[in-house]
């Protein structure tokens, strides 16, 4: 059996309060913290990417911090540190007086979700984490609602001090839609820009939810027939777990609890309107509403589920290549498309024309393996099963080694990032069979798992190139051998 061998037993009862927070995202009060983090890893990521060499080194030592604070619970240190190695991405020695002011306050707005005929948005600002400056009294904020043309729906203006004690902001009745707030904050020739908000507006929200509730007790009624009188039925499983989970979704969204990530409420509802109303033409929906935005899909096999984030290349005739990506700890089917080099993995495999599918995984593994994921895609899309890549980081390299022992024939190439471990001797020559592509940073953690792997395939005369990057830590590699990982995967599923 794979392990990961290369983290301290502390570290892992971390990661699997972590995965239980994603597992049960509705009862952990963290989860407007982990959004937040969210969108100032996103902010790094950006930075990262136009960072000089110099600058990239200068990021290492806050990143170690960052990831250490976030696998000890405690985000907040986490955020604070992802704004250090920020400031040094950007080559700052110091922020400006009006940033570190700033900087560390969070903005929430509720509700994100509701009926169009909702003419308010309850705004505020607080400290996601405590700075040492102060912001100066004139500090006025900015705020405006764009829709998804970028045409200003409602704007305002507000001095800090309402905001910091939250405030109703009378937005009017808005078009249907999934909107952006936009917020920036002025004082005399200084500001500063916090991350867009999703804000849903939906024309009959309540009545709209019902009809999606109803269908998913008609769905989950299909699911026990179809188990009891061993037939299939008109709901295909995966169709039927996704009207289900996005109810679910939407409704938690209804009663504004907190989410891990930003969401398109709308689109989402759109997707499984669609779905109910074309009944069997469940390819045409997804590849229509596959080219304009992602898929949250529920694949199913009989009661077993795993939630996925998917997205479409553009329409071909031909079946088009699949790669799975698996996150690391305390992330989720949302964390490839959102972070990891700012969503740049998921671009790449877009070029190529190739279909991302990232499942969520939690403290014990995958409900669904790859060879159910794929028979659950063959319903949605037209896939080459002679195409199929792998790609993991940290826990989700242990997992892209767990599915190499489970269906050894299906992956055409394997890259491990971050993470590894030891292979069981009897698996070693069924994982030589295909070529990987493994990567570590220099200071990073899971270099020594990764070594492990490659060492143990090159010693049963496999196909592995190893790759150490220099000034990388754990939280970086995965964007920093992006450029790497994808040259491999082209050129092995072309020459297979």
């Amino acid at each position: 059996m794979c392990k990961i061998v290369h983290l301290p037993v502390r570290v892992r009862v971390f990661l699997c309060v972590c995965c239980i927070s994603l597992a049960c995202p509705d009862q952990v009060p963290g989860q407007a913290q982990r959004m937040e983090l969210g969108r100032r890893l996103q902010r790094f990521e950006n930075a990262w990417e136009r960072a000089e060499p110099a600058e990239r080194s200068a990021c290492v030592g806050p990143l170690k911090t960052a990831v250490s604070s976030f696998f000890s619970l405690r985000l907040s240190e986490a955020g604070r540190q992802l704004d250090v190695a920020w400031q040094r991405a950007r080559g700052l020695d110091m922020a400006s007086e009006f940033e570190q002011s700033v900087v560390g306050l969070q903005l929430i707005a509720q509700p994100v979700c509701a009926d169009t005929e909702q003419q308010s948005l309850k705004i505020q600002l607080r400290p996601f984490y405590e700075t040492v400056k102060q912001p100066p009294p004139d500090t006025r904020l900015s705020f405006r609602l764009l829709d998804a043309s970028g045409a200003c729906l409602a704007e305002t203006s507000l001095p800090l001090s309402a905001v910091l004690s939250s405030v109703d902001w009378m937005t009017g009745k808005l078009s249907e839609g999934d909107h952006r707030l936009s917020v920036q904050l002025q004082s005399g020739a200084d500001s500063f820009v916090i991350p867009d908000l999703t804000i849903s507006r939906i024309a009959g929200f309540s009545e709209r939810l019902a009809a999606l509730q109803k269908n998913s007790e008609k769905a989950a009624a299909s699911s026990a027939l179809e188990k009891a009188a061993e037939a299939v039925t008109t709901v295909p499983p995966t169709v039927g777990a996704t009207i289900r989970s996005t109810a679910t979704f939407l409704k938690s969204l209804s009663e504004a609890r907190s989410q891990e990530t930003d969401f398109p409420a709308l689109a989402r509802l759109e997707l499984c309107e669609d779905l109910v109303a074309e009944g069997a033409a469940v390819t045409e929906v997804l590849s229509r509403r596959g080219q304009s935005q992602d898929l949250w899909l529920t694949l199913a096999n009989g009661r077993r589920t795993v939630a996925t984030r998917i997205r479409c290349p553009e329409l071909t005739q031909a079946p088009v290549p699949v790669l799975f990506v698996f996150h690391g700890a305390g992330g989720s089917e949302n964390m490839f498309f959102e972070a990891y080099g700012a969503g740049r993995v998921i671009q790449e495999a877009e070029k190529r024309g190739w279909l991302v599918v990232a499942p969520a995984q939690g403290i014990l593994g995958l409900s669904l393996g790859i060879q159910e994921m794929l028979v659950a895609l063959e319903s949605c899309f037209s896939i080459d099963r002679n195409r199929v890549m792998l790609l993991g980081h940290s826990m989700g390299a242990a997992q892209v080694m767990r599915q190499m022992q489970l269906h050894p024939e299906i992956p055409k190439a394997a890259v491990a990032l971050g993470g590894g471990g030891q292979i069981r001797e009897s698996d070693v020559k069924t994982f030589a069979a295909t070529p990987w592509f493994i990567a570590a940073g220099k200071e990073d953690f899971g270099r020594r798992g990764a070594i492990q792997l490659h060492q143990s395939l090159l010693e049963a005369g496999g196909n592995s190139r190893y790759k150490d990057y220099e000034d990388v830590e754990h939280l970086v590699i995965v964007q920093a051998a992006i450029d790497d990982t994808f040259q491999f995967l082209e050129t092995t599923i072309s020459e297979r």
